[in-house]
């Protein structure tokens, strides 16, 4: 990627710039000012030491900096409005000493300052949350220190009303991802999943991220598109002084290391896939709207010439067997901040990598159903189900992690700075899939062996600016603006499937399994680009209201401009003759598909005996494209002492269009269903009516909306120690680009294939919120609760079952409507000395109203289309809970110190939730559902002094069984849908810090 390469030229040259001045480490004092009052850091606090004649002030975050010589100072502390204070401090060269102020409190409290911003620790980040105009929740880069969690996706599991389901997505409140948005750096970025709406959280490193914050209440300066919560994960900033840590692990899973492994070969070190694997120069040189197959309407391409190209391709087919490595893991970081004048102001660099490398394998059982005996209407208990078909496979994984960010912030003057900040990741997946199965449609058995490299990138890039500006009065002005670049791209080149069948599946063991007539031997080439530029701007100006309490209004304002193209390609081998000795299992595929098979013909018709060519029969291909500009007004406004507003409202204009269409079509305006997309809609009307377009949206999805939303929320101060918030807001979500596309694609033979629905309508959202907090101390926190949503068109995925297939389509959809209610509580306290005990929970119930009864009567009788536009589907159920969301979710932490420093400790955590729908059922398939289970994990830490600290983790030490099962009406029992296990994995990691 061009934009890493710029990346890496700065951040070599910053780094090489830096060298010089390690070694100039002097003398001095640094820390931090806070109004006790609020909590929050005091901008423009001045330092001095009279003495010397020197002075700083603290910026935005409330720090400061000052290099003294040896000896001993006195240092003041002023600002207007409170009362100075003064501290003496003995400078020793080379030393730093922190020296922290709370200004308005009766006594001095003192906290270890470890890194530059504010919200880095446990308690920290609890203040954050206290003195929060909305209701959020968050972990610190301390807890995940201490965690077994090697990603954001692990990390953020451990969060209050957080769920997590594939290991990446994330569910809030029991809302599935679609429903959350992720910031990183308060900035929006795209996705890399290509079935996803959302951004994947294990394509984040946990040792590159400061904190992730989940805000669950809608205040207008946010983006309003969400209605679980808005995940913002917020990378690690640069340190005080001169910083250089690195550290490295080594794991193991019980299921897999050391034991049989198939690898694919296809990747490299960092995760990219290797040049070979690239779709060949003689075909990618050629416009895709000229597929390379025989006789098409171009002319054709001779049939030699088609066959000709397949030796372009790579000829591996057969995976490389060996034995599963250990995982490992390395991470390195350094930093520094640069005085760069006398006058203050100050350079800071940070940069970091690090990468992880797993292997896993996993043992899957599939089965799939059709219903039988549809009597009545669904849910009756009338229904039965049958097999359709079911595998076993065993799938071997190797993941690779790496990731980089590297940050600048520059401090012009006293409450001016600017900062970039860079993060480059790239997640790759190298997988093979063997399978045995049976089809019961057809009455066959197969077996498979799936071959397949996925190289996920995401770089963003962000630019922005705080500045306080002085226009008199006793508080400044504060204006905030950001810029933002950022790329995903997602690469799969040549997924390799072969698939050999056996007629008879009651046939002795001996009689082989041989290649079909079908095309086998396929490959599969797709790739996305997802590019998204975004501005903002803020200006908060303060005021105080009738008594004279502080408040202010901040308004501003955004725009984001995104665009995504997607294509995809498949080629197959077919058997053009009778039995052929080279197709029987187990002939490796680099002799079944020799290339000399292209050119053999057969002695009775002459053909040859194997054909190659291009396969475009559905859309392979969109091109997306979506805009949104947004404005909001918000005050902050205590109304009496302890009671404070916080609200205003936001406004979207927002444009989204998915162009869905066949490669090879898509320059044919009379091609029904793709090719009739014009810009006047006039054109369009008079093809529709010479019958050259079909009357519908011919593969196009688009969606224009202008929403004003509005949000209120009360904070009532009980005691100073004690919250009462109270919240309403409307929000929405919109369809992804993938959502409104008609694509569909199966990953593997008998997979489920997913399809988009271009008809799809936004959702539209109610919220409302209570909550009491009560903080003990300042890790010691307890609160309490209540939620409730109401969701208009909600949009789920459903599996629709398709006659003569051994798999059913899953579409996206419009539900009516649905409600969720809930309650969340969540825990934290010292116990004892030697003892912290952490919990949090939440209880969710939730109902969906997919059709009326008498939508769904006039369907079934053939007077009513329901799956027109403006209904949702042929739904098997009428009331149920919303996909994805169980009804309890529950985390338990116990710690246990086991010195008085607490620099031992052994951390038992436990992750559990409970059932919910994995597919929604439609057309008298049942919903499946995913079991609930508990994960347990075990960590030992030891911090051995101030630079060296190692950690042993073993995690999931049960070897929990995950199962996902469908309910047999009739019988009243559960059927097998799929099960696996993950296995134990033991890891062991140290670090050290210079």
């Amino acid at each position: 990627m061009k934009h890493f390469k710029i990346f890496r030229k700065i951040v070599f040259l910053f780094l090489i710039l830096s060298l010089p001045l390690v070694a100039q480490s002097q003398g001095g004092i640094r820390g931090t000012v806070i109004d006790s009052d609020t909590g929050e850091p005091v901008l423009g606090a001045t330092v001095i030491i009279r003495s010397l004649n020197k002075f700083a002030k603290t910026d935005f975050d409330g720090k400061y900096n000052l290099t003294l010589p040896d000896g001993t100072h006195e240092v003041e502390f002023q600002m207007y409005g409170f009362s100075a204070q003064k501290r003496q401090v003995n400078v020793q060269s080379g030393k730093v000493q922190n020296v922290n102020i709370t200004f308005g409190a009766q006594k001095l409290q003192t906290v270890e300052v470890t890194d530059r911003a504010l919200n880095n620790t446990d308690s920290a980040l609890l203040a954050l949350q206290r003195k929060s105009a909305s209701v959020s929740d968050g972990i610190s880069a301390e807890s995940i220190k201490k965690s077994p969690d090697s990603s954001a996706g692990e990390v953020v599991k451990r969060i209050t009303g957080i769920t997590l389901v594939g290991g990446k997505f994330v569910f809030v409140r029991g809302l599935g991802e679609r429903y959350s948005n992720t910031y990183l750096n308060d900035a929006y970025i795209p996705s890399t999943e290509p079935d996803k709406r959302v951004v994947p959280l294990d394509i984040f490193p946990s040792s590159l991220i400061k904190n992730i914050r989940i805000i669950k209440t809608f205040i207008p300066e946010e983006s309003a598109e969400f209605s679980g919560g808005l995940v913002k994960i917020e990378t690690k900033e640069y340190p005080d002084e001169f910083t250089l840590t690195f550290g490295l692990g080594v794991g193991m899973n019980a299921n897999t290391t050391r034991r049989k492994f198939l690898s694919t070969g296809k990747g490299d070190f960092f995760g990219n896939p290797n040049s070979d694997q690239s779709l060949p120069g003689i075909i990618d040189s050629l416009p895709s709207a000229l597929p390379f197959e025989p006789g098409n309407r171009f002319g054709g391409l001779p049939s030699a010439l088609v066959n000709l190209s397949a030796l372009s391709f790579p000829q591996e087919w057969t995976p490389k067997e060996g034995k599963a490595p250990y995982d490992k893991n390395f991470n390195f970081s350094i930093g520094n901040t640069i005085k760069t004048t006398e006058s203050g102001q100050r350079l800071g660099i940070l940069f970091g990598t690090t990468h992880n490398k797993d292997y896993r394998f996993k043992r899957v059982k599939d089965v799939r159903y059709i219903p039988i005996l549809p009597l009545g209407t669904p849910g009756s208990g009338a229904d039965s189900l049958s097999e359709i078909q079911k595998q076993d496979a065993d799938l071997y994984i190797e993941e690779t992690l790496w990731g980089n960010n590297f940050n600048l912030a520059y401090e012009l003057a006293n409450g001016q700075q600017i900062y970039w900040k860079n993060l480059y990741t790239v997640q790759s997946e190298s997988s093979v899939r063997e399978s045995v199965g049976l089809n019961n449609i057809d009455t066959f058995q197969f077996f498979g062996l799936t071959s397949q490299f996925v190289s996920k990138k995401l770089f963003n890039s962000t630019l922005g600016g705080t500045h306080a500006l002085n226009w008199g009065g006793d508080r400044p002005h504060k204006l905030e603006w950001q810029t933002n670049y950022a790329q995903a791209d997602r690469d799969e080149p040549n997924l390799q499937q072969q698939i050999w069948r056996r007629a008879n599946p009651s046939a002795p063991t001996f009689v082989p399994f041989r290649l079909g007539n079908n095309p086998d031997g396929t490959r599969f080439y797709s790739n996305s680009e997802d590019i998204i530029r975004s501005a903002s701007l803020k200006y908060e100006i303060p005021f105080n209201q009738w008594d004279g309490l502080k408040s202010s209004l901040k308004v501003g304002g955004s725009v984001l401009e995104r665009e995504k193209n997607f294509r995809f390609r498949e080629f197959g081998i077919k058997s053009n003759v009778g039995t052929n000795q080279l197709d029987f299992y187990p002939v490796p595929g680099e002799v079944t598909y020799n290339p000399s098979e292209f050119f053999v013909s057969d002695r009775t018709t002459g053909q040859f005996r194997k054909t190659f060519s291009e396969r475009q029969v559905e859309p392979n291909a969109y091109d997306a494209m979506q805009r949104i500009q947004a404005s909001f007004g918000q005050v902050d406004l205590p109304i009496v002492p302890g009671l404070r507003f916080i609200g205003g409202a936001r406004y979207e204009d927002s444009y989204q269009k998915v162009r869905t269409f066949v490669l090879k079509e898509q320059f044919i305006i009379t091609k029904p269903n793709y090719g009739c997309n014009f810009n006047s809609e006039f054109e369009r009307v008079a093809l529709i009516r010479a019958n050259a377009c079909a009357n519908d949206n011919n593969g196009i999805g688009e969606i224009r909306t202008q929403d004003v939303l509005p949000s209120t929320n009360m904070v009532y101060e009980v005691t100073k120690d004690q919250n009462l918030r109270l919240g309403y807001s409307q929000t929405l979500t919109r369809p992804d680009f993938r959502e409104l596309s008609p694509f569909a694609f199966t990953p593997f033979f008998g997979g489920d294939r997913i399809r988009g629905n271009s008809d799809l309508k936004r959702t539209f959202i109610h919220n409302f919120d209570a909550r009491w907090e009560y903080y003990m101390t300042s890790i010691d926190y307890v609160g309490i609760g209540l939620f409730n949503k109401d969701l208009s068109n909600p949009i789920e995925i459903i599996g629709q079952p398709v006659a003569g297939q051994i798999s059913p389509f899953f579409t996206y959809a419009n539900s009516s409507r649905a409600n969720i209610r809930g309650l969340e509580i969540d825990y934290r306290r010292d116990l004892f000395s030697w003892l912290r005990f952490e919990t949090n929970a939440y209880f969710i119930k939730s109902a969906v109203d997919v059709l009326s009864f008498t939508q769904y009567s006039f369907g079934r009788l053939g007077l009513l289309d329901i799956n027109d536009r403006g209904f949702a589907y042929d739904p098997t159920n009428l009331k149920r809970p919303l996909q994805g969301q169980s009804e309890f979710v529950a985390n338990f932490k116990l710690d246990f110190f086991l010195d008085k420093m607490r620099n031992k400790s052994i951390g038992a955590y436990y992750n559990y939730f409970g059932d919910r729908i994995f597919v929604v059922g439609a057309n008298g398939t049942p919903d499946a559902y995913e079991r609930g289970t508990g994960v347990t994990d075990l960590v030992y830490t030891h911090k051995a002094d101030d630079r060296f600290e190692f950690k042993f983790a073993a995690r999931n030490i049960f070897d929990q069984r995950f199962r996902i099962y469908v309910k047999d009406e009739l019988f009243n029992e559960e059927r097998l849908f799929r099960s696996f296990r993950e296995g134990v994995s033991y890891s062991f990691s140290a670090n050290y810090k210079m």
